[in-house]
Protein backbone atom coordinates (compact mmCIF):
# COMPACT_ATOMS: atom_id res chain seq x y z
CA UNK A 1 0.00 0.00 0.00
CA UNK A 2 0.97 3.41 -0.84
CA UNK A 3 2.24 5.43 2.34
CA UNK A 4 1.33 9.35 2.04
CA UNK A 5 5.23 9.82 2.53
CA UNK A 6 5.77 7.71 -0.48
CA UNK A 7 3.28 9.42 -3.06
CA UNK A 8 5.05 13.04 -1.84
CA UNK A 9 8.26 11.55 -2.73
CA UNK A 10 7.64 9.89 -6.28
CA UNK A 11 5.72 13.14 -6.92
CA UNK A 12 8.61 15.34 -5.54
CA UNK A 13 10.85 12.96 -7.81
CA UNK A 14 8.66 13.17 -10.86
CA UNK A 15 8.81 16.75 -10.89
CA UNK A 16 12.49 17.15 -10.36
CA UNK A 17 12.98 15.16 -13.29
CA UNK A 18 10.72 16.80 -15.35
CA UNK A 19 11.94 20.28 -14.57
CA UNK A 20 15.41 18.89 -15.10
CA UNK A 21 14.74 17.52 -18.56
CA UNK A 22 12.86 21.02 -19.51
CA UNK A 23 16.16 22.76 -18.37
CA UNK A 24 18.92 20.82 -20.35
CA UNK A 25 16.61 20.49 -23.29
CA UNK A 26 16.54 24.55 -23.80
CA UNK A 27 20.10 24.76 -22.10
CA UNK A 28 21.09 22.49 -25.36
CA UNK A 29 18.81 23.50 -27.52
CA UNK A 30 19.59 27.43 -26.94
CA UNK A 31 22.72 28.66 -27.31
CA UNK A 32 21.83 32.01 -26.32
CA UNK A 33 20.48 31.16 -23.16
CA UNK A 34 23.85 29.54 -22.05
CA UNK A 35 25.10 33.10 -22.05
CA UNK A 36 22.43 34.33 -19.83
CA UNK A 37 22.29 31.51 -17.12
CA UNK A 38 26.04 30.72 -16.58
CA UNK A 39 27.10 33.40 -14.95
CA UNK A 40 31.34 34.15 -15.12
CA UNK A 41 31.46 34.52 -11.95
CA UNK A 42 29.96 33.28 -8.81
CA UNK A 43 27.31 35.68 -7.36
CA UNK A 44 28.46 34.76 -3.62
CA UNK A 45 32.33 36.12 -4.62
CA UNK A 46 31.24 38.97 -6.64
CA UNK A 47 29.06 40.20 -3.21
CA UNK A 48 31.97 39.80 -0.60
CA UNK A 49 35.35 38.89 -2.26
CA UNK A 50 35.07 35.46 -0.65
CA UNK A 51 35.18 32.21 -2.30
CA UNK A 52 31.37 30.06 -1.41
CA UNK A 53 31.97 26.08 -0.91
CA UNK A 54 31.05 26.15 -4.65
CA UNK A 55 32.97 28.00 -5.88
CA UNK A 56 34.75 26.03 -9.13
CA UNK A 57 32.36 23.05 -8.69
CA UNK A 58 30.94 23.08 -12.42
CA UNK A 59 34.47 23.31 -14.02
CA UNK A 60 35.47 20.67 -11.72
CA UNK A 61 32.88 18.48 -12.57
CA UNK A 62 33.70 19.40 -16.50
CA UNK A 63 37.47 18.25 -15.55
CA UNK A 64 36.52 15.27 -13.96
CA UNK A 65 34.36 13.58 -16.95
CA UNK A 66 37.33 14.91 -19.23
CA UNK A 67 39.57 12.14 -16.99
CA UNK A 68 41.59 14.99 -15.54
CA UNK A 69 41.22 14.14 -12.00
CA UNK A 70 43.97 16.46 -10.85
CA UNK A 71 42.73 19.64 -12.16
CA UNK A 72 39.32 18.59 -10.61
CA UNK A 73 40.63 18.32 -7.72
CA UNK A 74 42.17 21.76 -8.01
CA UNK A 75 39.15 23.42 -8.54
CA UNK A 76 36.80 22.30 -5.93
CA UNK A 77 38.44 19.49 -4.28
CA UNK A 78 35.04 19.00 -1.68
CA UNK A 79 32.66 18.78 -5.15
CA UNK A 80 34.62 15.85 -6.31
CA UNK A 81 34.85 14.24 -2.69
CA UNK A 82 31.51 14.38 -2.40
CA UNK A 83 30.18 12.55 -5.74
CA UNK A 84 30.12 9.59 -3.65
CA UNK A 85 27.23 11.06 -1.53
CA UNK A 86 25.42 12.36 -4.52
CA UNK A 87 25.64 8.81 -6.18
CA UNK A 88 24.11 7.53 -3.28
CA UNK A 89 21.59 9.76 -2.98
CA UNK A 90 20.67 9.51 -6.35
CA UNK A 91 20.06 5.38 -5.82
CA UNK A 92 18.68 5.72 -2.80
CA UNK A 93 16.22 8.38 -4.60
CA UNK A 94 15.70 5.71 -7.35
CA UNK A 95 15.40 3.01 -5.09
CA UNK A 96 12.40 5.36 -3.17
CA UNK A 97 10.28 5.28 -6.66
CA UNK A 98 11.21 2.29 -8.05
CA UNK A 99 11.20 -0.87 -5.10
CA UNK A 100 8.00 -0.91 -3.76
CA UNK A 101 9.19 -2.49 -0.43
CA UNK A 102 11.35 0.67 0.35
CA UNK A 103 9.45 3.03 2.19
CA UNK A 104 11.11 7.12 3.25
CA UNK A 105 10.46 5.63 6.72
CA UNK A 106 13.75 3.26 5.97
CA UNK A 107 16.41 5.87 5.69
CA UNK A 108 17.97 5.41 8.68
CA UNK A 109 20.74 8.56 8.48
CA UNK A 110 22.23 8.93 11.92
CA UNK A 111 22.15 12.87 12.61
CA UNK A 112 25.85 13.08 13.52
CA UNK A 113 26.34 12.19 10.17
CA UNK A 114 24.46 15.11 8.81
CA UNK A 115 25.72 17.35 11.33
CA UNK A 116 29.37 15.92 10.33
CA UNK A 117 28.53 16.61 6.61
CA UNK A 118 27.50 20.40 7.43
CA UNK A 119 30.60 21.10 9.61
CA UNK A 120 32.57 19.90 6.69
CA UNK A 121 31.13 22.10 4.67
CA UNK A 122 31.61 25.44 6.61
CA UNK A 123 35.01 24.08 7.79
CA UNK A 124 36.27 23.23 3.95
CA UNK A 125 34.65 27.14 2.91
CA UNK A 126 36.39 29.01 5.69
CA UNK A 127 39.64 27.32 5.24
CA UNK A 128 39.73 27.86 1.52
CA UNK A 129 39.39 31.68 2.42
CA UNK A 130 42.07 31.63 4.30
CA UNK A 131 45.76 32.88 2.34
CA UNK A 132 47.68 30.13 4.01
CA UNK A 133 45.24 27.41 1.98
CA UNK A 134 44.99 29.47 -1.35
CA UNK A 135 45.84 26.25 -2.68
CA UNK A 136 42.15 25.19 -2.16
CA UNK A 137 40.91 27.91 -4.77
CA UNK A 138 39.82 27.71 -7.81
CA UNK A 139 42.21 28.71 -10.70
Amino acid sequence: MNSPLRIWAERTLLIFALVMIVVVYFYVTTPGLRDLVRPHQCLFLQATGLLCPACGGTRALGHLLDGRLQLALKYNTLAVLSLPLVVYGTVTASRLVFDRNFEPSDLKIAPFWLWSILALIIIFWIIRNLPYFSFLNPG
